[in-house]
């Protein structure tokens, strides 16, 4: 019997794809089929789902890459670089360099070195650049530059290593506060008795050991007082004059709580004394005056306080708030009555307070190389307690402190607020003014030295940071970093310097505009002081028929001090009025460079004519601007040394005596025999 033969059932059918039927028998039936258009419009489509129109409201990637690039890039010397909007700030460090503007920007650092060259200045990736360039290729991609401040630069350092100064001294609790010494500084004229007047505080005798009775060096030493039956402490500062004070305020150091000025009654009110009124009243610190040498013949205590209430001191008994104390140093008249002044004016005038029960924050005064102790350095705490086998670290400098001594040289375990000591054990000397403090670990200390040594060497290779000057002052005003225009006057004769003020202060300014401000007014040559002076407050120096002494007008140079020389009252009373209002516009003058003599010209199809020549003169550089003489006649003006060569090497400059190939970029009428003449220009000081 033959098996039943058994039909097997039908498979299921796979439906039909893009709109055919189901295949096989039984199969099921196929999904719909598209249209023409497979998108996802509103017709029906492929799949079973809606047809496709025309995409409605989108771009495609490379549409919208496009638009990107139009929008956040722009093309300079042939390479694209993001562009900003114009309000866009990168703050950059001092000495920065191209690469860390690249970095700011997310550009290539290679692209920025070619937009830099097409804007005429040559810079390599890692070089440092001063702020003028910075601003210069900010302005041509559209952002604000600004270069942080040497004090804002050492904030953020300490903030990577968790330390924020500011924030600890907001947060600290009112009941930790205890009461500190105040500090003072001794300041006046030469040979007035300042050092005597010490000498008289301190019981002890500095004087001796002094160069013709002038103070060397800069000190510190605490005294006990006796004030109301309990014993109070003072911290008196010996400095070498006012220079060194103002010398610590430009480091960012403010030291000093009250300034004791000394005038001789013998002698009365000298340039000196009021270059010392000044700066500290600059430093908005209280003023005791002591009238020394009171038991000399042709003593006037009265002419002096007449003579300083021309300068805004005026008398306790003239009804004014300065306390003034007749004293005599050599005979030590009157010196409890005036440390007696001290403590009252600091007790009415200043609230002094510290925490001593955190680690220690403070100023090196003093700092020497010697040769068995190694590193020695006075250091003046400000707060907390600095305790031997602390580990500190001073500006560059850091270790750990070995040992402690006070101003009689006797060992001390601990320092408290507005104590002064001298420190050993740091790795270096550093500067006077440089602040300190006190941190966990030696690593620590050791690595933020090491940045602020890297941070100051980067500065040193750019240029200083400019100050202000009378061309940009209006700008600066417009952007809210100044609303005051400081003034140091110098002049020939003391009349007409006052005349000078007075002009100057009479001068109408609005509501809505800046005011003048003469912080310093004297008789004779512009000074390094003065240039210190104006360096703190940011200040432009008159010179009234005077000039700079030896070696100031490089120092004024080197920090982007603004000096001004007149011989007539009325263009310095014009360009102050002028500069207030915005008006003032720079004044050029061409200065000669060098010249170079034609010797051959060479034709190159690549390059044009290259005149091969002997420099003649002074030098030639590249980039400079060039005129050619034939015969005695300017053939061509406004030209510029595009190439310049020494045989096969690209060369910078090429100085007098040298042989080297020049390219004049598109103009190629040269001439054996031709001079070519370089110059630049630049601003004409006024006169």
């Amino acid at each position: 019997m033959m098996p039943k033969q058994i039909t097997p059932a039908p498979a299921p059918g796979r439906g039909g794809g893009r709109g055919r039927p189901g295949g096989g028998p039984g199969g099921g039936p196929g999904r719909p089929g598209g249209g023409p258009n497979r998108g996802r419009g509103n017709a029906q489509g492929a799949f079973g789902r809606g047809g496709g129109g025309a995409r409605k409201g989108r771009k495609s990637k490379r549409a919208k890459r496009q638009e990107f690039e139009q929008q956040h890039t722009r093309e300079i010397g042939g390479v694209k670089v993001p562009k900003g909007d114009g309000t866009t700030i990168l703050r950059l460090r001092r000495g920065a360099s191209l690469a860390d503007f690249a970095e700011k920007i997310r550009a290539d650092v290679a692209d920025l070195v070619k937009v830099l060259f097409t804007l005429g200045e040559m810079a390599s990736a890692n070089q440092s650049l001063d702020e003028d360039t910075f601003q210069l290729l900010g302005d041509e991609l559209g952002y604000k530059v600004q270069v942080v401040s040497p004090e804002d630069e050492d904030k953020e350092l300490l903030e990577a290593f968790d330390i924020d100064l500011e924030a600890e001294e907001a947060n600290e609790d009112a009941d930790d506060l205890v009461a500190r010494p105040a500090v003072v500084t001794v300041m006046g004229h030469v040979d007035h008795g300042k050092t005597r007047l010490l000498d008289a505080i301190r019981k002890s005798n500095v004087i001796e050991g002094e160069a013709g009775g002038i103070t060397q060096h800069i000190g510190a030493y605490q005294v006990p007082v006796e004030h109301e039956g309990e014993e109070r402490r003072l911290t008196f500062i010996d400095t070498p004059g006012h220079e060194a004070f103002t010398a610590m305020r430009a480091r960012g150091a403010k030291v000093t709580d009250i300034a004791v000025l000394v005038v001789a009654a013998d002698d009365g009110v000298m340039p000196q004394t009021v270059e010392a009124l000044n700066h500290a009243q600059s430093a908005d610190v209280p003023i005791v005056v002591a009238v020394n040498k009171i038991d000399k013949d042709g003593a006037q205590p009265d002419k002096i306080r007449g003579q300083l209430t021309e300068y805004g001191i005026v008398p306790e008994e003239y009804g004014g708030e300065t306390m003034f104390v007749d004293v005599s140093a050599r005979n030590g008249v009157n010196i409890d009555q005036l440390l007696e002044s001290i403590l009252l004016t600091a007790d009415a005038a200043l609230e002094l307070t510290a925490n001593p029960d955190k680690d220690a924050r403070g100023v090196a005064i003093e700092a020497n190389l010697d040769k068995g102790r190694g590193a020695v350095v006075t250091v003046l705490v400000q707060t907390g307690t600095l305790r031997v086998g602390d580990t500190m670290v001073v500006g560059s400098a850091h270790g750990r402190v070995r040992a402690m001594f006070d101003e009689n040289g006797t060992p001390v375990e601990e320092a408290d607020p507005s104590r002064p000591v001298q420190v050993l054990g740091l790795s270096s000397v550093p500067r006077a003014g440089d602040s300190f403090l006190v941190t966990d670990d030696e690593r620590t200390a050791r690595q933020i030295a090491e940045k602020r040594e890297a941070a100051d060497r980067n500065a040193q290779l750019a240029k200083r940071r400019k100050r202000i000057t009378l061309e940009d002052f209006d700008q600066a005003v417009a952007e809210g970093k100044l609303d005051t225009l400081n003034l140091i006057i110098k002049g020939d004769a003391a009349g007409p310097v006052e005349a000078l003020e007075d002009s100057l202060l009479k001068i109408e300014v609005g509501e809505d505009e800046v005011q003048l401000r003469v912080i310093h007014r004297g008789v004779g040559a512009i000074t390094q002081n003065d240039v210190n002076l104006a360096t703190v407050d940011n200040a432009i120096i008159i010179g009234f028929n005077v000039r700079p002494a030896e070696r100031v007008a490089d120092l004024a140079d080197r920090e982007g001090v603004d000096m001004r020389f007149y011989s007539v009252i009325y263009d310095a009373i014009d360009d102050i009025e002028n500069a207030l209002k915005g008006m003032l516009k720079p004044e050029y003058e061409e200065v000669e460079l060098g010249s170079a003599e034609v010797r051959e010209v060479f034709r190159s199809s690549k390059w044009g004519a290259i005149a091969g020549s002997l420099v003649r003169s002074g030098l030639i550089r590249r980039n400079a601007q060039a005129r050619l003489v034939r015969d005695g006649s300017v053939v061509a003006d406004n030209l510029r040394i595009e190439s310049l060569r020494r045989f096969k090497d690209d060369a910078t400059e090429v100085r007098d005596g040298y042989e080297c190939g020049i390219g004049l970029g598109n103009f190629n009428d040269i001439k054996e025999g031709d001079v070519i003449e370089t110059f630049e220009m630049q601003e004409k000081p006024r006169a």
